[in-house]
């Protein structure tokens, strides 16, 4: 395990799941859309693989509106919370979350033996790893798919964003914490580098708690669609937003849909 993944998504669970819980207000929207998109498809119900799937927002929600859903993360902070929420939404019996690091997806899933018909990959999900790394992500996921499964990737950074809006600095404050990110951005390489300084309000104060430094690749429409089409995935649509299927522009996220091949 990187060591900035370790520390930001194990060891600072506590603050990440924080952010996490932000996302769960707008997610039945989004899943509301992603449903239209699989209408379109005949695809109404099914397996759904949920990769890194944080404290599974959107595997609660598909499971909600009849899917059978497994997700998968490295961080068993993020599975106990998710495994949790299934519960409050009474939708266990249709969800699984598992621990383990996406890289060894079959290995993880081996017990799993019906194929999947949907995949999300969620909230930039994709950038942590060398390219290979990720495109054998994605081929895995493609053999533990049925033929014409729809893959999503939703709600993602991209190039064309980071040439117009880039900003070096910003801050959001959680409860009682605060956190300052600090970025740079280097449009050659598309790689983006970040720290995020986390902090404790005490009164007026601030009090020092911890940081991460992490490196990100920033994918454009097309060099991802080329990675998917690699690993076994037809790019058939992309949208700025899924959850009223925004066509995508420079300001926008990037939300694509991939069928298998």
């Amino acid at each position: 395990m990187e060591e900035w993944i370790k520390k930001l998504f194990v060891e600072r669970a506590d603050i990440f799941l924080k952010l996490l819980n932000e996302r769960w207000a707008r997610t039945e929207e989004l899943v509301n859309g992603m449903l239209k998109v699989l209408g379109s498809f005949g695809v109404s119900s099914g397996n759904l693989l949920d990769l890194c799937c944080g404290n599974g927002r959107i595997s609660v929600y598909m499971a909600k509106k009849g899917f059978k859903t497994v997700g998968v993360d490295i961080s068993r902070a993020f599975i106990e919370d998710a495994n949790k929420k299934a519960k409050e939404h009474k939708v266990s019996d249709k969800t699984r979350f598992v621990e383990g690091d996406v890289r060894r997806l079959k290995e993880i899933l081996k017990e799993v033996s019906e194929p999947f018909d949907v995949i999300v990959n969620a909230w930039t999900s994709i950038g942590y790893f060398p390219q290979e790394e990720e495109l054998n992500i994605f081929k895995q996921a493609r053999e533990l798919s049925k033929e014409g499964a729809i893959l999503f990737i939703a709600e993602t950074a991209h190039t064309e964003f980071f040439s117009i809006k880039f900003t070096p600095t910003s801050y959001s404050e959680i409860d009682n914490f605060v956190i300052l990110e600090n970025r740079s951005y280097d449009p050659k390489t598309a790689q983006l580098n970040t720290t995020w300084s986390f902090y404790k309000k005490h009164g007026n104060n601030l009090k020092f708690i911890d940081k991460v430094d992490f490196q990100l690749h920033i994918y454009s429409l097309n060099e991802l669609v080329g990675l998917l089409e690699k690993a076994g995935w037809e790019t058939i649509a992309y949208y700025g937003s899924l959850m009223n299927l925004q066509p995508m522009n420079p300001l926008t996220s990037l939300n694509v849909i991939a069928k298998a091949i």
